[in-house]
C-alpha cells in the first residue's frame, strides 16, 4: 500500500510540474533586472566586508546578507554541496572556497588595507528554462582587488572577471492570478580571467 501512495504522489507531482506555465519574455526580463540588482548588492557587501576601516559588526552583518543571496546547497553528481567562490592567488593558482568561508577569509585578510572596486558594469544573460523546471542564467561582474601594507604600498592587485551561476526557482505567489514568480539564488562563482595589476 505505501508503494501505491508513493506512485500516486509522483504522478501528482509530475502533473503539477507539467501544468506550470512558462514565464513570458516580459517577466523574464524583470527577473534579469532583479538579478542585476542582486549582483550590485553582492558587490556592495564584498566591498564592506573587505573594508577594514568599517566596524567589525557592520562587516559581519554584510557577510550574513551576502550569504543569504546564495543557495544553501544543491546536488552535484549525486552528492550535495554548498556553492563556492573561486579566488585567484598571487602564485597564479585559482582556488574554490565555500561561500561563507570565502567571506570570513575576506574579513580576516592579512593586508593592512584592502580596496575592492568594480571596473565595469555587471551583465546578466537571458534566463532559460532547464530540464529541472527552473530558470538559469549567468551573471558576470568585473572585480578589482588591491591589498596594501601599513606604509601604503600595494602588495597585491588583480582584476578578475567572474561568472555567477544564477537559478530562478518557481514560486506560486501569484496563484490566484494564474501567474508564477521566481526567487533568485546565486550558485558557484567562477574566475574566468585574472589580470595582475603591476606596481607591487
Amino acid at each position: 500500500m505505501p508503494k501505491l501512495y508513493y506512485i500516486l504522489f509522483l504522478l501528482i507531482a509530475s502533473f503539477h510540474l507539467q501544468a506550470q506555465p512558462d514565464l513570458n519574455k516580459e517577466r523574464l526580463a524583470e527577473f534579469k533586472i532583479l538579478t542585476e540588482q542582486r549582483v550590485n548588492d553582492l558587490q556592495e557587501y564584498i566591498t564592506q566586508i573587505g573594508n577594514k576601516s568599517l566596524p567589525i559588526e557592520q562587516r559581519q552583518i554584510a557577510i550574513d546578507l551576502a550569504v543569504d543571496l546564495f543557495e544553501k546547497d544543491y546536488e552535484v553528481n549525486g552528492k550535495r554541496r554548498s556553492p563556492y567562490i573561486q579566488v585567484s592567488r598571487r602564485n597564479g593558482m585559482v582556488e574554490a572556497i565555500p561561500v561563507r568561508a570565502y567571506f570570513n577569509n575576506l574579513l580576516g585578510v592579512k593586508f593592512d588595507k584592502v580596496e575592492i572596486t568594480y571596473y565595469d558594469a555587471a551583465a546578466v544573460s537571458d534566463f532559460e528554462k532547464g530540464t529541472d523546471g527552473n530558470y538559469h542564467a549567468t551573471a558576470t561582474y568585473f572585480q578589482q582587488f588591491k591589498g596594501f601594507d601599513n606604509s601604503g604600498k600595494m602588495i597585491y592587485g588583480s582584476r578578475d572577471r567572474k561568472d555567477i551561476r544564477v537559478t530562478g526557482k518557481s514560486m506560486a505567489v501569484y496563484k490566484n492570478l494564474g501567474k508564477e514568480d521566481l526567487k533568485i539564488f546565486f550558485g558557484d562563482v567562477t574566475v574566468r580571467e585574472t589580470i595582475p595589476i603591476k606596481g607591487y
